[in-house]
């Protein structure tokens, strides 16, 4: 768990990540927020505006849902105009956007369809094409760049039949005389059965023992096949299929292995967190941006007693919580990509994930209820009533997909909380007295983080999120100096969860004050450019009150016997009682 920049500088980056290692709110290293460079926003606004409109012109996002069919001619303009090479450089075509930008662009896109948006998203986040900068000089590089400049469509194959969870792949990668074959079957793969290039994550059975490895080949390679498309509740229409490898030859120059055999490559690995939050985090932030403007027309349109809908207590509140949510998400963003090079924030674009797809179901769920039974209501019976037709209910259904893509949420938060234990446990971190868990210290200690900048209601809640930072560390050291074997600690897979879910929380809050402490570069989503105070004390104000709730959960006792109940129920003992009519 480190503040040092992997990327070779050796200079420290401004990182969250630095007040969880001392437990301390390092709120100078967290100001000034980020801030796009103006010229770069100006080339961001112009693409966005133009993806906005070729959507528009190619997709019609309602046949596309209904009949699960991507445009034939799609692809080919995709490709044409650039919008599956947006990282890619010049030199091979492509348009050379920052990681910001083509977030901006992916998001544009998915806020139209996000199937559609989805195929741009997974070529640029975690295609083949994606992992280009992790690929050393040689013949794999050249390889993958001329397939670029081919203008080659691409997925990542990760999950196998056994899930996405196990410590290595399914897949096995075996030696033979110039390179391997490769064995077994991928599951939900993005692009898979359109994509003309495939990298897969493996097993390479080397005779040191078995190593993780990422293998890259052409979909027209003997034994590959794709073996079925694959349909899922949201994002109706994106390809996506399981894909089957009969003994595949892979030259030895187009495997990429991990030197220390238990995972792919660092900046494969690195590269993939970029697209995590592209082909998931881009369709929520779509998603919550079209509820936000969803709520306004549907409240302005609605009177109740005579009254504007807008006038009612509860109305304002769930207003005012999607438009401080929308805020947060943008910020949680902003603050992962902008100023930041490859090997930087890595704790951020791990959490951002999860924050993202989060706090969107949030708001559409909360938009559902907002609707009414017009929110449950699908787009055509809307249409053949002469209601606005708002699709809100695809929306619901994209968003809940989007919880499990990239991994489950809740494994996400299993791995983050044990990738903040380890760091504590090499460390050995963490005081040795304090508060116990559930509680914070008392927030009149830290004075130092009194700032002009903001009102008071947000410095109170900077200093109750820098108390937590402080409960935070202590917790973690206390569980590595309690359960000293890693394995016994994991075994506690709760403990885990929660914590990482207390990280991403404690971030979200921390990168909310230092954007509002800030001026802001635009009133988005606010309508008002002073709004970002106010957007702010609503989001902490809540954040505050789920963190209460998810120390209180840390701090628990041993509670009920899950276990046991659970056992006992699996072996059939119970099974009569609860699941027969």
């Amino acid at each position: 768990m480190s503040a040092v920049s992997p990327n070779g500088t050796g200079a420290p980056v401004a990182t969250f990540l630095t007040s969880l290692e001392t437990g301390r709110l390092d709120w100078d290293r967290l100001r000034p927020f980020p801030a796009q460079d103006p010229v770069e926003r100006e080339l961001g606004d112009k693409l966005v505006a133009e993806v906005e409109g070729f959507f528009a012109d190619r997709v019609d996002a309602e046949a596309l849902d209904r009949t699960r069919t991507i445009p034939p001619a799609l692809v080919g303009d995709l490709q044409e105009r650039g919008y599956l090479r947006l990282r890619i450089s010049p030199e091979l075509g492509g348009l050379g956007l920052s990681a910001y930008n083509a977030f901006r662009v992916v998001a544009q896109a998915c806020a139209h369809s996000v199937p559609a948006g989805q195929i741009v998203a997974i070529q640029n986040g975690v295609g083949a094409a994606a992992m280009l900068p992790a690929l050393p000089p040689g013949p794999l590089r050249d390889f993958v760049s001329r397939r670029i400049a081919e203008g080659m469509l691409s997925g990542f194959g990760d999950t196998d039949q056994s899930g996405q969870n196990n410590a290595r792949p399914t897949l096995t990668a075996t030696p033979v005389d110039g390179g391997y074959l490769l064995q077994g079957e991928k599951l939900f793969t993005g692009n898979g059965p359109i994509a003309d290039l495939i990298a897969v994550s493996a097993t390479v059975l080397d005779p040191g023992g078995p190593k993780v490895g990422a293998c890259f080949l052409d979909t027209d390679t003997p034994g590959f096949s794709v073996g079925t498309r694959l349909e899922f509740m949201g994002s109706r229409g994106l390809p996506n299929g399981s894909l089957r490898f009969e003994q595949v030859f892979v030259p030895a120059e187009h495997v990429l292995v991990d030197p220390d055999g238990d995972q792919l490559p660092q900046l494969v690995g690195l590269i993939a967190l970029i697209g995590r939050i592209y082909f998931t985090g881009g369709p929520a932030m779509a998603i919550a941006k079209h509820c936000l403007s969803w709520s306004a027309a549907f409240v302005a349109r609605r009177r109740i007693d005579g009254r504007e809908l807008g006038e009612y207590d509860e109305i304002q509140r769930i207003v005012s919580a999607t438009l401080a949510e929308v805020y947060a998400m943008d910020s949680a963003v902003r603050w992962s990509l902008l100023e930041s090079d490859l090997g930087d924030r890595w704790f951020e674009r791990f959490a951002v994930k999860n924050i993202l797809v989060r706090t969107a179901w949030r708001i559409v769920d909360r938009t559902v209820s907002l609707f009414g039974g017009e929110g449950f209501e699908t787009v055509a019976s809307k249409v053949r009533r002469g209601a606005p037709p708002v699709p809100l209910e695809r929306a619901f259904r994209d968003a809940r997909g989007l919880r499990i893509a990239g991994n489950v949420d809740f494994q996400l938060d299993n791995q983050l909380g044990r990738m903040l234990l380890s760091a504590f446990h090499r460390s050995a971190a963490g005081p040795e007295t304090g508060t116990d868990a559930g509680t914070a210290p008392d927030q009149g200690i830290l004075p130092d983080l009194a700032d002009d900048d903001l009102s008071p209601a947000n410095l109170g809640h900077l200093r109750a999120v820098a108390a937590l930072i402080t409960e935070f560390h202590r917790v973690c050291g206390e569980l590595v100096r309690k359960r000293p074997d890693l394995a016994e600690l994991f075994a506690d897979e709760r403990t885990t969860v929660l914590l990482g879910r207390i990280a991403g929380e404690l971030f979200t809050a921390a990168a909310v004050l230092s954007r509002a402490a800030g001026p802001e570069q635009s009133p988005e989503p606010s309508r008002s450019p002073g709004q970002g105070q106010e957007l702010a004390d609503v989001y902490c104000t809540e954040a505050r009150l789920r963190l209460t709730g998810l120390f209180g959960r840390l701090g628990a006792d041993a509670g009920p016997d899950h276990a046991g109940i659970s056992r006992a129920w699996l072996a059939g003992d119970d099974a009569d009682r609860l699941t027969h009519h």
